[in-house]
């Protein structure tokens, strides 16, 4: 699936002439998968994106303790969602 996934992004980058920094719907699928991996599927349950706009994605949490889990590794997530992308594209989280 994740392979899947990564030729989407390549066609649809290749095929628009696009960069991802202008593509929300790839950043935030790619930000999902992130935290599917990172947290692993109960934590995906709990953690939804709601949105992505100029650098800054916002996160709800469905529950206290993965918000708190969620803030202590931010930068790592941050870390690890550029890393996906191949862009420093997320430079802030803001938490709902």
């Amino acid at each position: 699936m994740w392979k899947d996934f990564q030729k989407i992004l390549e066609k649809r980058v290749q095929n628009n002439n696009r960069t991802i920094k202008n593509d929300k719907y790839i950043i935030i699928k790619s930000s999902q998968k992130v935290i599917e991996i990172f947290f692993g599927e109960l934590g995906s349950e709990f953690i939804e994106i709601k949105d992505y706009k100029e650098g800054v994605l916002w996160v709800f949490f469905k529950n206290s303790t993965w918000r708190n889990e969620f803030k202590l590794q931010e930068k790592i997530i941050i870390k690890k969602i550029n890393q996906n992308l191949k862009q420093e594209i997320i430079k802030k989280i803001i938490i709902l």
